[in-house]
């Protein structure tokens, strides 16, 4: 997933498609977007402010 989504709601994410587990689950807060960069193999989560945030995770298949 490279393409960024937008939460809804409040969202606790440890998975991200299936495919993408994260080494500790990541609190999104409502309108706040989110993609995986694949190079890094990181969440990457744009909080609103100016901040991105990244958490490591890894590829299951």
């Amino acid at each position: 997933m490279s393409e960024r989504m937008t939460a809804e709601r409040l969202t606790l994410v440890d998975t991200v498609d299936r495919w993408f587990h994260l080494d500790r689950p990541v609190l999104i807060q409502p309108g706040e977007s989110y993609w995986v960069d694949r190079k890094t193999s990181e969440l990457c989560v744009d909080r609103g402010d100016g901040r991105i945030t990244r958490t490591a995770g890894w590829w299951c298949r």
